[in-house]
């Protein structure tokens, strides 16, 4: 965390620093330099300042928002920007790629940008040129207001994460600047380039408004700069051709919307004027007062009889209010489920999520939820010397301790739930997994050396042979589980019949990210690596391999033996839970590997990754919230949430359908209400243009 703070704190003292060497160089030719512009430039400027810099401010507001609502609707617009321009953006990276333009160009595209904004609103207002610092300003101003739908409502992500040849050279130059990007960006805010927008709405501005020339060498410059900047974020991964194309066209709306509301906007906002007004109140409140009242009454005059412009302002409000309704459903898709007080574990298949709680008092009490209806059916069984785990299915579920196994099966009629049959195997647990023979349950056990099956009749012959076995996991009739040998781990596959039998290498290398934490003298552990996690549905499965400083997530093809690691290969990875086409996961979105586990001072995020996108998506964004024991269930995932300032709480967070009923309501009135005033403002539009 320290790291990603100084890189950042360098990059924006160097932009400062060559903002201020080059104001000799770009100032009007009037113009002196003197230490009291400064101070002066505060003094004189604040409100503008404020403007600009609040920019900064909305967009992590924003960004989070974005984040919140890709990960319910997924929204993805990027397979269209693809069609379009196809692997034009990766041709040029590969042809031109360089060590030494990694490094300049991935400086130059943060510290460049924030050195070419600080310059376009310092310049004019150091230099007192007002009427140049009000356009300018608005101009930034609104190109990141017509830059905010796009990124909500139109989701491109970046080329280094959409086609699979081409690196994000930038956010993967060094683990400070990959930390930095990850916690600053969403990766999906493409569509527009900023990076192109707000330059050229500057460029643009200084063309229709610097009449004089005072800015030409600066006019220059930006276009300079404009140039080097559009051939940067295509070679480093990170925009499209046409996010550059959006990014002009912004602006060019932009610059429109200043040349219309400057004057309005600073007549209100003008430093000046509130100095003015400030004195006024204060030299005779009782007069500044009533010229209030009589400003807010000229205000209000024009809606007693509204024409075309009150009846825009009617419409975009309507617009915007139902916006939020429908935005705030998009964004709240989670919920805790009332009744459980203090989760420890949950474990969760198809409907159903099964959870245990430790209550203060120290009771045990276990429960089985329909996660549709929200019904609870309460677990009666012979009393447990200690807490349980559990391991769950579609058609059941089972608790179990060092030597005891209760399987239960899910009935939607019985308000108690009763075990189906118990055993205790011989020898001790380590873990269990469930699978089924015909429409039989197979309980599959772990032992210390060797595995067993055993069903409601009895124990299994399985031909298990003694071996160091570290994972288990089932689905259907096939069993996996995990051992290790001299070239790494390696999964065995087969299936209870023994008719299949097979075994896969697993590979968690990643050569990007290894040659990362080597440059930080990190040594990743291959050799002894072991997988200490396994999940398995149909055709698919997951492995937890620990390599020492961190455990990777690998994503295996039963089929086709092709392996995927899940997430970033170099954060701590923990907790897959796999059902059809998601797998939900942890990682630490900014892990350390230099740190112990109990060093790491950043929680837990939920992840689930669609096997048939092959994207992940960032489910929770909240660092001061821990999370736990994800689960993916049927249209929605649920997860164990730990606040240090309350007790923890069971989420389930819905992947079906976004809008409430109360939101259709919400939309259908807006329709109703918004034929009547289409209609008058055509009408008072033809009245008013004809006169």
């Amino acid at each position: 965390m320290v790291a990603e703070t100084g890189i950042y704190i360098t990059w924006v003292t160097g932009a400062i620093l060559v903002s201020m060497a080059f104001m000799p160089f770009f100032k009007p030719p009037y113009a002196k330099l003197t230490s009291d512009g400064l101070i002066d430039m505060f003094r004189r400027y604040w409100a503008h300042i404020l403007i600009v810099f609040s920019v900064y401010v909305w967009k992590d507001i924003f960004d989070g928002l974005d984040r919140s609502i890709m990960a319910n609707t997924r929204i993805d617009m990027t397979p269209y920007i693809y069609a379009i321009e196809g692997n034009l953006v990766l041709e040029i990276q590969e042809e031109l790629r360089n060590i030494l333009l990694d490094e300049i160009l991935t400086h130059f595209y943060v510290m460049g940008f924030m050195s070419m904004t600080f310059s376009s609103l310092i310049y004019p207002i150091y230099f007192d040129d007002r009427h140049m610092a009000d356009r300018v300003c608005m101009s930034i101003f609104w190109v990141y207001i017509f830059a905010i739908p796009f990124y909500i409502l139109f989701n491109v992500r970046v080329t280094g994460d959409h086609i699979p040849a081409m690196e994000t050279i930038a956010y993967d130059l060094t683990p400070e600047i990959h930390n930095w990007f990850t916690r600053i960006d969403p990766f999906t805010n493409g569509m527009p380039s900023l990076h192109i927008g707000l330059p050229f709405a500057v460029w643009l501005t200084l063309q229709k408004w610097d009449e004089d020339g005072r800015w030409n060498k600066f006019s220059k410059f930006l276009l300079l700069f404009i140039s080097i900047t559009a051939f940067t974020i295509i070679y480093l991964g990170i925009h499209w051709f046409l996010d550059i194309l959006g990014g002009m066209v912004i602006a060019i709306f932009a610059v429109r919307m200043t040349e219309k509301t400057h004057k309005t906007i600073w007549k209100v906002f003008d430093e000046r004027r509130f100095s003015h007004r400030l004195a006024r109140a204060l030299n005779n409140p009782r007069k500044a007062l009533l010229g209030s009242k009589k400003s807010m009454k000229i205000l209000i005059e024009p809606y007693q009889e509204p024409g075309k412009k009150q009846t825009s302002f009617f419409i975009a409000v309507l617009l915007i209010s139902t916006s939020g309704v429908l935005l705030w459903d998009a964004t709240h898709q989670h919920f805790p489920i009332d009744g459980v007080e203090w989760p420890t574990t949950a474990a969760g298949s198809g409907g159903w999520l099964v959870t245990i709680e430790e209550l203060p008092d120290e009771t045990i009490y276990i429960a089985a939820w329909n996660t549709t209806s929200l019904d609870n059916r309460s677990i009666s069984s012979k009393p447990w010397p200690s807490t349980p785990s559990v391991t769950i299915s579609e058609l059941g579920f089972a608790l179990f301790t060092e030597n005891r196994i209760d399987y239960f099966i899910f009935d939607g009629e019985n308000e108690i739930m009763q075990p189906l049959f118990r055993t205790y195997p011989d020898d001790s647990i380590l873990d269990i997994s469930l699978a089924f023979d015909g429409n039989e349950v197979v309980i599959v056990i772990l032992h210390n050396d060797s595995i067993s099956l055993v069903n409601q009749h009895g124990p299994l012959f399985y031909p298990s042979e003694a071996s160091t076995f570290t994972a288990i996991a089932a689905s259907n009739n096939m069993i996996a589980w995990a051992s290790n040998s001299t070239i790494g781990p390696i999964v065995n596959i087969t299936s209870i019949d023994s008719q299949i039998n097979t075994n896969i290498e697993i590979n968690p290398r990643d050569h990007l990210s290894d040659q990362t934490l080597l440059s930080d003298d990190i040594v990743l552990d291959y050799t002894n690596s072991s997988i200490s996690d396994l999940a398995m549905d149909g055709n698919w499965l997951v492995a937890l391999v620990d390599l020492g400083p961190i455990d990777r997530l690998i994503l295996i093809n039963i089929l086709t033996g092709n392996q995927t690691i899940l997430g970033d290969p170099l954060w701590q990875s923990s907790s897959p839970s796999i059902s059809d086409n998601d797998i939900a996961f942890l990682q630490f979105s900014r892990w350390d590997a230099t740190l112990e586990i109990n060093q790491q001072s950043d929680n837990n995020d939920v992840w689930i990754y669609d096997t048939q996108t092959n994207k992940s998506t960032q489910l929770t964004t909240d660092n001061s919230i821990d999370h736990q024991q994800p689960q993916v269930l049927e249209g929605s995932v649920a997860w164990i949430e730990i606040d240090s300032n309350s007790a923890p709480k069971l989420i389930v967070y819905s992947l079906g359908e976004i809008f409430q009923p109360y939101s259709s309501v919400v939309l259908q009135t807006a329709i109703l209400m918004l034929i009547p005033l289409v209609f008058v403002w055509s009408l008072q539009s033809v009245k008013e243009n004809g006169k």
